[in-house]
């Protein structure tokens, strides 16, 4: 009798795991969910409620994630190189141009460089 007991419930149990797969196409036989389906299912509206959850824990803040204004690239690439041509002209002509602040057209053009890079920080 212990194992006609013994077959009912494996074969319950395998019903079971059969109309739960049936049921939901994620969920594979074994009845367990992949880490990969448990993150798609997820919304954004959840991943934000968790981010500010943890802003409120932890007490640090979250970027909020938003697209690069479409001018910052290319206005940080421009300045590279027109800090670069600066340098460039300046080490040619033997300090006689652009400008006639002698050594200080070093600092000017590695200015303009760093504005330009500054500017890739921001960069997403």
């Amino acid at each position: 009798m212990a194992r006609s007991r013994k077959k009912s419930s494996r074969q319950a149990t395998s019903n079971a795991k059969a109309t739960a797969s049936a049921k939901d196409p994620v969920t594979p036989a074994g009845g367990e969910i992949s880490e990969k389906a448990k993150d798609s299912t997820r919304s954004t509206s959840v991943k934000k409620a968790a981010a500010a959850e943890s802003t409120r824990t932890t007490g640090r803040r979250v970027a909020a994630a938003t697209q690069n204004p479409p001018w910052l690239a290319p206005t940080a690439v421009v300045l590279l190189i027109v800090g670069l041509l600066y340098l460039v002209t300046y080490y040619i002509s033997a300090g006689q141009l652009p400008l006639p602040i002698g050594d200080w057209n070093l600092a000017v053009g590695f200015g303009v460089l760093m504005v330009g890079g500054g500017m890739l920080m921001f960069w997403k």
